[in-house]
């Protein structure tokens, strides 16, 4: 569309310096004149895609994408036997917070809203620095967004860093309650953002903890996040991998506010059919983590889910995200694949039938999950 001396004059070496200033800029001004055109366009289209993801309705009235782009980045397979998958690392063993960057830029471009992380994960520095930029270029406003993430994490030697999970077992309920503050404050340092749109308690206790301070410890921090709730530094507030006892024992140790979204691991091999009934039953709004489970190494070649996928002409993935979306569950899966993530999107453009919810929903007979303890196993 531009008109170039140099290309089409044919007396180039008749251009005078003053012709191709003027020339030059008339090129700058038109090309002004037209980007934000481009970055309306960019921007209608990214709101187009985020307009397709259902919202649910939390008990305070706050809405949360249903689809969320997940940020806990890690590679935990190393052992005696099994490699890193690092090639150039075999021996790693970790979270890597450097995928965050591109995984979240292009997540965001395509009309993500929701963004799932938690202080253990070491993401939410890279998180913070891709939404600085695009606050910076105004294509996002902070209102653009729902931030969910987490603290409270009891300690994983050799895999979780000093700061960000705490030697629960060794606390009075009055230590946890600084603790948590300062959580808090790191939380909102590193994302570099004034408030988060959803706080969650990372787990009940440390894993597997039978320790009689649990329920005291865990109440300390419980009204640490209703301060924060009243405060207006979370929208809202939540637990993560918590039993119905959890919430049960909570409510009656002086709890005032209920929680209003669990976040707990679910898929097509794994449900938590008496927690997801009760938060059912108390308004209490369902996340699923891992909701693809260990991936193409069982419920996504399961050949159940990929003739139901075959049959809808989607992706065995998409049917397990489906599956859980037609449960009422917000789904975080993980990808660092543009392609990925664009078909995760792709999960509200179909349905599933009553007849393939319940071959699927006879899958949850394998109980597999990707190995982490069971909510029930703390008290």
């Amino acid at each position: 569309l531009w008109w170039d001396p140099f290309i089409h004059c044919p007396k180039k070496r008749e251009i005078t310096g003053t012709m191709f200033v003027r020339i030059t800029m008339t090129r700058t001004a038109a090309l002004l004149l037209t980007l934000p055109a481009l970055l309306a366009s960019a921007l209608d289209s990214q709101s187009c895609a985020s307009d397709a993801i259902p919202l649910m309705t939390l008990a305070n009235g706050v809405k949360m994408p249903q689809l969320a782009v997940g940020t806990c980045f890690r590679d935990t397979v190393a052992d005696g036997t099994t490699p890193s998958s690092l090639p150039s690392n075999p021996n790693f063993f970790g979270f890597l917070p450097e995928r965050t960057y591109r995984s979240l830029t292009v997540a965001l471009e395509m009309g993500y809203r929701h963004i799932d992380t938690a202080l253990v994960y070491r993401s939410q520095k890279a998180i913070g620095s891709v939404l600085a930029t695009k606050f910076a270029s105004g294509e996002l406003q902070r209102e653009d967004l729902f931030i969910t993430t987490k603290l409270f994490h009891g300690s994983m030697k050799g895999l979780t860093r000093i700061g960000s999970t705490l030697e629960l077992d060794t606390m009075t309920p009055e230590e946890v309650t600084s603790a948590i503050e300062e959580q808090v404050e790191v939380i909102l340092e590193e994302l570099g953002v004034g408030y988060v749109d959803l706080l969650l308690l990372h787990w009940p206790a440390v894993m597997d903890s039978k320790d009689e301070g649990n329920p005291a410890r865990r109440l300390a921090a419980w009204k640490v996040l209703e301060t924060m709730l009243s405060r207006g530094w979370a929208r809202s507030i939540g637990v993560s991998n918590f039993s119905e006892d959890h919430i049960e024992r909570l409510m009656a140790d002086g709890a005032t506010v209920l929680p209003m979204v669990n976040q707990i691991e679910a898929s097509v091999y794994l449900q938590w059919d008496k927690i997801a009934d009760y938060c059912r039953e108390k308004g209490i709004a369902l996340m699923a983590y891992s909701p693809l489970g260990l991936g193409k190494q069982s419920l996504l070649n399961d050949p159940v889910v990929a003739a139901i996928a075959d049959k809808h002409k989607v992706t065995p993935a998409q049917v397990a995200l489906r599956y859980l979306v037609q449960l009422d569950y917000a789904v975080l899966p993980l990808s660092t694949s543009k392609e990925r993530l664009g078909q995760n999107m792709d999960t509200f453009k179909f349905s599933l039938d009553e007849d393939d919810m319940q071959k699927l929903s006879a899958l949850k007979s394998k109980n597999e999950g990707i190995g982490l303890p069971t909510p029930y196993g703390m008290s």
